[in-house]
């Protein structure tokens, strides 16, 4: 091979390395470009379906609450006409305090209220452990039914014979707010925020115009 043909080859073969070199370094960063968009691509996916999972629990939790509230609510109504206790105030008390049913006392007991066991209590009774100022739990007894409706006019019972509701206005409450403010007057719940003020009319409220249960009323 002549000395002019040697330049050219070798020319030619360094023309020819550096556009496989260029060459493999774009495939590189083609592939690492890839890399990072599928991974980006995945996350995103996964934030997707973790949302979607999230919304669809979140409806079906909405869905069971719907379904507590229809599941009382013609107790609450034939209760009101027969002790005057708003069937919004009924549903909302019931919801506060047994956590949408779900709480120990009312699986066990139908019990929707916490109603204690005095010795006025002649019915069945159930032992459940409760906190008594803040932080000491004490085993107390409460009363047990045989269905949440039993609970219910139990409720409406309890807060008529009990004369410091009717002292409060309770019964001469002819709206939510008015009512609920006269079962936080008449002490029903010590419930505070953090400032100290009374809380329970305010939690009360707020149930009921989220779920829109004046309606019922």
């Amino acid at each position: 091979m002549g000395i002019r043909k040697k330049r050219n080859f070798r020319r030619k073969f360094k023309i020819n390395n550096k556009k496989n070199k260029e060459l493999l370094q774009s495939l590189s960063l083609i592939l690492v470009l890839s890399f990072v968009v599928g991974g980006i691509y995945t996350v995103y996916e996964n934030k997707n379906y973790e949302k979607k999972i999230a919304k669809i629990e979140s409806l079906k939790i909405e869905e069971e609450k719907i379904k507590f509230i229809k599941d009382i609510e013609k107790e609450a109504e034939s209760s009101y006409k027969e002790y005057g206790v708003l069937p919004s105030i009924t549903i909302s008390q019931a919801i506060l305090e047994s956590g949408w049913g779900q709480s120990e006392l009312t699986k066990i007991s139908n019990n929707l209220f916490g109603i204690k066991a005095d010795e006025r209590w002649k019915g069945e009774n159930v032992e459940v452990a409760t906190s008594e100022n803040y932080s000491d739990e004490v085993m107390a007894k409460f009363r047990k039914y045989n269905s949440l409706n039993d609970s219910i006019r139990d409720h409406a019972k309890f807060l008529k014979e009990n004369p410091r509701y009717a002292e409060h206005g309770l019964f001469k409450g002819k709206d939510y707010k008015s009512q609920a403010q006269a079962l936080e007057d008449a002490g029903y719940s010590t419930k505070k925020n953090e400032q100290g003020e009374a809380i329970y009319a305010d939690m009360l409220i707020d149930l009921i115009e989220r779920y829109n249960l004046n309606l019922i009323d």
